[in-house]
């Protein structure tokens, strides 16, 4: 790799018109190329780390939505099962289910020492 030395004015302001070419020696031209190599990764690896950045924050968006959506309709399925366990609702309904009211309770009750057999 070569270095030219800008030119030098002479004490009249002119310019010289021969310029020096310094060559480089190998370990600086290899320190060069890789204070290049290294800024061009680093760089890379910049872009790539805020695209994905970018990319996670409109899938974490997206997700907040669907939480939102998803809060929304399990409230109305919870006022819509509470509304169907009314017994408002019950007593509406109680001819299209066949239902009847008793008139008089009976429970059932177990023998105390009565046990299961296969």
């Amino acid at each position: 790799m070569a270095a030219r030395i800008p030119k030098k004015e002479n004490s009249s302001g002119r310019s010289r018109s021969n310029t020096k070419v310094v060559m480089l020696k190998g370990s600086s031209q290899a320190l060069i190329v890789a204070v290049f190599l290294t800024l061009f990764l680093t760089s890379g690896m910049y872009l790539f780390s805020v695209n994905r950045n970018a990319v996670q924050g409109y899938h974490l968006r997206a997700l907040e939505k669907e939480i939102a959506q998803l809060s929304e309709k399990n409230a109305e399925l919870q006022i819509a099962e509470a509304d169907m366990r009314s017994f408002y609702r019950i007593n509406e309904v109680k001819d299209d289910l066949q239902m009847e009211k008793t008139e008089q309770l009976k429970y059932l009750e177990p023998k105390k020492d009565t046990v299961a057999l296969r």
